[in-house]
């Protein structure tokens, strides 16, 4: 048996499988101020009369960091930020609090200047005037070598609960989209947590010791313990699943574009040839 549950903005949509076939469905509208009571009814309404144990996994999507971003309620984020040379890094700015320190790391991995101990110090010093908890680190060629993120991040560990660090975004180059999602995984850090811990503790109370699957972007799936590493990975996790249910109930083999209205957000999906199209730059 597999459960689905998809929390968007308004409900908490679930299912339960068996041998392909879908034996119940329910939904329940979702209270914000008490997810764990949102989510532990909607699954006790499921599995009511089912053996737990014949629970093979469960699959989730959710739009909670989409709708954090659309709604502007994510958390402040301090930003660290080693451009080294070349043109003026201020466009750069995302967070809160940006910081640009001294170093430089070069295309080859090389150290060529390292970085001021005490620049970053004082960095923690603001972030926490400022009642800071999020930040994230990024430096220009830390895809090459990430050492002086690393670093960095150590002495961060003792002073934030959550430290992104760039190198662990993408191993692209492209140097201001690391730092734009890298600002983004920090950002919806508290969001994605609080809907994990409440997941965990609903199926804690249920019994239920299936492993548990988010789904990402590109319509993949992680464990729910990396996706809280990497909450950004989950920001169109809901857009994903309304894409895999339009094709399945709704087969398009030419051009189509496909919307989903939801309670929130409205998504839009284009389909080449019955081929879902994705942005191969990532999302914008």
């Amino acid at each position: 048996m597999i459960i689905g549950l998809d929390m968007g903005g308004t409900n908490v949509d679930g299912v339960i499988i068996e041998n392909g076939e879908i034996i119940r469905a329910t939904k329940n509208p979702l209270d914000y101020s008490n997810l764990l009571n949102s989510i532990y009814h909607t699954i006790e309404e499921l599995i009511e009369g089912v053996n737990v144990s014949k629970i093979e996994r469960i699959n989730l999507s959710t739009t909670f960091c989409t709708n954090a971003i659309a709604e502007n309620k994510t958390i402040p984020v301090g930003m660290i930020i080693q451009s080294g040379p070349g043109i003026k890094p201020g466009f750069l700015a995302c967070g809160q609090e940006n910081c640009f320190v001294r170093g430089y790391i070069d295309l080859r991995g090389n150290e060529v200047d390292c970085f001021s101990r005490a620049e970053i110090l004082e960095a923690v010093r603001r972030f926490k005037r400022k009642g800071i908890k999020s930040v994230a680190v990024v430096t220009k060629y830390s895809v090459r070598c990430p050492k002086h993120e690393i670093e960095i991040g150590k002495l961060l560990e003792n002073n934030f609960p959550t430290i992104t660090l760039g190198h662990k975004i993408s191993g692209k180059l492209n140097f201001p989209r690391r730092i734009f999602t890298a600002y983004l995984n920090s950002a919806v850090s508290d969001v994605f947590h609080m809907f994990a811990q409440s997941v965990r503790a609903a199926l804690a109370e249920k019994g239920i010791k299936a492993p548990v699957n988010v789904l990402k972007a590109d319509a993949g799936t992680m464990d729910i313990r990396s996706a809280e590493n990497l909450p950004v990975n989950t920001i169109l996790s809901g857009p994903a699943a309304s894409l895999l249910g339009i094709c399945a109930l709704l087969p398009v083999s030419s051009d189509a574009v496909l919307l989903d209205l939801g309670g929130t957000t409205t998504d839009i999906f284009f389909v080449a040839d019955g081929i879902p199209v994705f942005a191969p730059e990532g999302i914008k």
